[in-house]
């Protein structure tokens, strides 16, 4: 039986309009889940929001209490290196062109620039440099050996895979983390689709493709871990999830998936979902214990040692964590050598040794 390396990602950020508070999104639920983290000796890998931080600081010039709430996430980045944890690169191109509103204390962004793959190359191509620099330059001062490797689409929507892994591997990129296997979703705002991946869990190399394996490559993906399954919606009815979406709804109403949907539209979605994730913030720990059971006693990787598996939370969501003590102590009764915690970085060099020895 191979060994898992679970890699917790937080995709950190505002609301997908804009809206949202940097201490009560960001900060305070992302301590939170740090909290439980050290109780486990769980290592988390923060997906940076690098356009939200852009934007704040161009307007931090007039609205000095932007630049403030962007010191707030410095610090918690640095923190988090210095403790061993991880922060790569996440972009929401919405923030492309956003305004401040003064009068309601809260941006305006461009819903019609949600998808990072429909800007001009050149402009992917600057976002994905000045990212890496930046992270780079604030937090290799608190760990020599961090450097940034991983992305992450906003909303993992990349509708041209080609022109996105072109620009990731020019910048020097090494892994990408944006697929959900095997899904195809649609909206107004939000598209995507992944279709006959290779797995549902396990890594593979890509070249052109997000969703389809060149072994001939040496680029990463690593999907977010993802089954399908005509009753997935079912996996959404538990408490975890609707208390936790009871306290979001009170902050941001409309989904940017859901804009203009009509109440048959709404519950047309939640019944069609035919997926769920390994999400901490959504699934009960009885689901997420099955899923990692389903991983270590799946004989298709036997030849493995370590099999890397991503799984994914979000700060702006992360409410109602209680029974992610069960899940964490289940796997240190259970499982005590057979479950080991890793930084998406760690993932990422592990799998490139594997590849290059």
């Amino acid at each position: 039986m191979p060994k898992i390396a679970l890699i917790t990602s937080i995709d950190y950020e505002l609301f997908g309009d804009g809206s949202g508070n940097v201490k009560r999104e960001q900060i305070n639920p992302t301590n939170n889940l740090l909290q439980i983290a050290r109780l486990y000796g769980v290592k988390l890998t923060i997906m940076f929001e690098y356009a939200q931080y852009i934007v704040y600081e161009k307007f931090g010039q007039e609205y000095p209490h932007l630049l403030k709430e962007n010191q707030l996430i410095k610090n918690q980045l640095i923190s988090f290196i210095k403790e061993g944890h991880d922060v790569q690169l996440h972009y929401h191109a919405q923030w492309e062109n956003a305004i401040y509103n003064d009068s309601i204390k809260n941006f305006t962004v461009n819903l019609d620039t949600i998808d990072i793959s429909t800007l001009e190359y050149k402009r992917i191509v600057e976002i994905l440099s000045d990212g890496k620099i930046f992270l780079e330059n604030l937090l290799k001062p608190h760990n020599y050996r961090y450097e940034c490797i991983g992305f992450r689409a906003g909303s993992w929507a990349v509708s041209n895979q080609n022109k996105l892994l072109k620009a990731l591997k020019y910048v020097g990129f090494k892994s990408d983390s944006s697929v959900v296997p095997n899904v195809k979703f649609e909206s107004e705002q939000v598209n995507f689709e992944y279709g006959n991946c290779p797995h549902k869990y396990h890594y593979w190399y890509v070249n052109n493709y997000l969703s389809k394996e060149d072994i001939s490559s040496t680029f990463i993906e690593i999907p977010i871990y993802t089954e399908k399954s005509p009753y997935g919606f079912l996996k959404y009815l538990n408490s975890k999830y609707l208390q936790s979406r009871k306290i979001v709804s009170q902050f941001y109403k409309v989904k940017i998936s859901e804009k203009n949907f009509s109440l048959l539209q709404k519950i047309k979605k939640i019944f069609s979902r035919n997926y769920y994730m390994a999400d901490l913030n959504t699934m009960s720990a009885k689901t997420l214990i099955k899923m990692v059971e389903e991983a270590l006693n799946n004989d298709q990787f036997t030849n493995e040692e370590i099999i890397p598996i991503m799984f994914i939370s979000h700060s702006k969501t992360s409410y109602a964590l209680d029974d992610l003590h069960t899940f964490y102590t289940y796997l240190k009764i259970h499982y005590p050598h057979q479950i080991e915690y890793w930084t998406y970085q760690e993932a990422i060099e592990y799998i490139l040794k594997d590849k290059n020895d």
